[in-house]
């Protein structure tokens, strides 16, 4: 399988090093001489200096060979003209990063009826609806939906004192059904027995029936909070989306904080109830006057990395219950939890989420989730007919180690799965697995269509 990726971007690096760890044969087209260098110098590929909108580099790159093309380049019409150019040779998959409303109703993401362009994904959208989801669970550190909505996964992180320390797995038992589905033990995702043990600072992968999940989460000594009043720093185009999405639900109370004018006048004219403040997202005095210290939520989503960590760290200083930063630099997560920041979102994996979706795509898998920064992934599939594994217990299938069933949807009704639950034709099941399994379990549900 051959690749070819258009932009050398943190985004294109990242997507290029994907394709490569998945087996495609990976050319990179970039402009910029210099920034092409340092990918040749960091990644097994091929790096070809040019404008990915011209015809003729992208046949310098053997576009007509080519079985995937991405361009995320900085430019939408570059993206959109390259991957138009690249249907009309016969690239069998197109994909471009398109940020610009303008050229999508409401920014939509994912598969669009535009010829020649099978996937368009706009980060900041993407970002703006993780967002919102995990303001919709403050205690949870990521948030997933499966099963049409009927069944939530939350991730939670276990914190000294708290009532799980030291139980066993088996010993949960509650009235509504939950399953823990894995636990992140030091950065290493374990997929627990029965027996396991549940140590402080772990995270656990709780997955329950939507409707349930707050009982179940108060049962396990978590605390399910609401929030009501949301402050956001940083006037980006995901801030726009993001209160957007938050000003459909009544009850809740949005305050946006932004340097730039320009920036203010737009989200002003844009939105309806959000109050929007000129202003720097690092000044004490002006936190404290907006009264941050009484938001529920404080949200950084301003394009830097490090003002979004220093107003975070502000923030809790002052009193903010829950805060949530947008990370550029990804590596950067892992070291805004341990300073004591609730939550990182990188548009970067959520948007290398739903590329990765789509290159795997097939009939019967109907989603695909990255977890805990890639170390795990939730797959959906629809049992088909034909599948060998119908009409048999969960606990007699040959299934792969280090992968789980997590939930089955019959018709209307959900179910957590357990080892006597029997798998039936047209089934969707959801599927916790650690990457180095994925493509067995693929296998496995693809194996009959």
């Amino acid at each position: 399988m051959q690749a070819i990726v258009i932009g050398a971007g943190k985004m294109g690096y990242s997507l290029a090093r994907l394709l490569a760890k998945e087996g495609y044969g990976v050319t990179m087209i970039e402009r910029d001489a210099e920034r092409g260098s340092v990918v040749q110098d960091n990644l097994d590929i091929s790096v070809l200096t040019g404008n990915g909108a011209s015809i003729a580099v992208l046949q310098g790159a053997g576009v007509d060979q080519t079985d995937l093309l991405i361009a995320v380049t900085e430019i939408d019409e570059v993206n959109m003209i390259a991957c138009l150019l690249a249907k009309q040779v016969g690239v069998g998959k197109t994909v471009a990063r398109v940020r610009n409303p303008e050229y999508l109703e409401e920014g939509e993401s994912g598969r669009e009826l535009i010829s020649g362009i099978d996937l368009i994904i706009n980060p900041e959208l993407v970002t703006a609806r993780e967002i919102a989801e995990l303001v919709g669970a403050p205690e949870a550190l990521d948030v997933a939906y499966y099963a049409k909505g009927h069944i939530q996964l939350l991730e939670l992180r276990v914190n000294p004192g708290h009532p799980l320390i030291g139980r066993d797995i088996q010993d949960l038992i509650y009235e509504k059904p939950f399953l823990i589905v894995a636990i992140v033990r030091q950065e290493h995702v374990v997929i627990p027995r029965g027996t396991d043990r549940i140590l402080e600072g772990d995270r656990i992968f709780l997955l329950a029936q939507t409707e349930f999940m707050p009982l179940v989460e108060e049962h396990l000594g978590f605390k399910r909070e609401k929030a009501e009043k949301v402050m956001i720093l940083g006037g980006e185009l995901s801030t726009l989306y993001l209160a957007k999405v938050l000003e459909k639900q009544k009850h809740m109370s949005v305050t946006i904080i932004e340097k730039d004018h320009e920036d203010c006048v737009r989200l002003s004219e844009e939105l309806d109830s959000s109050l929007v403040i000129m202003g720097d997202a690092t000044d004490l005095d002006l936190l404290r006057k907006e009264g941050v210290a009484e938001t529920d939520i404080l949200v950084c989503m301003t394009d830097n990395d490090k003002v979004n960590m220093l107003a975070c760290l502000i923030a809790k200083s002052l009193g903010v219950k829950h805060t949530i930063s947008q990370v550029r630099q990804s590596d950067y997560i892992t070291l805004m939890t341990t300073v004591g920041i609730d939550v990182g979102v990188s548009p970067r994996i959520l948007t290398a989420n739903a590329i990765l979706k789509f290159i795997k795509g097939s009939a019967n898998l109907l989603s695909m989730t990255l977890l805990s920064h890639g170390g795990a992934e939730m797959l959906e599939f629809h049992v088909a007919k034909k599948s060998p594994l119908v009409f048999k217990k969960l606990k007699d299938m040959n299934f792969p180690k280090g992968a789980l069933i997590g939930s089955i949807m019959r018709g209307e009704q959900v179910l957590i799965a357990k080892g006597d639950e029997v798998l039936m034709p047209e089934d969707h099941i959801t599927v916790f697995t650690v990457p180095e399994r994925i493509d067995a379990v693929l296998k496995l549900f693809n194996g009959a269509v």
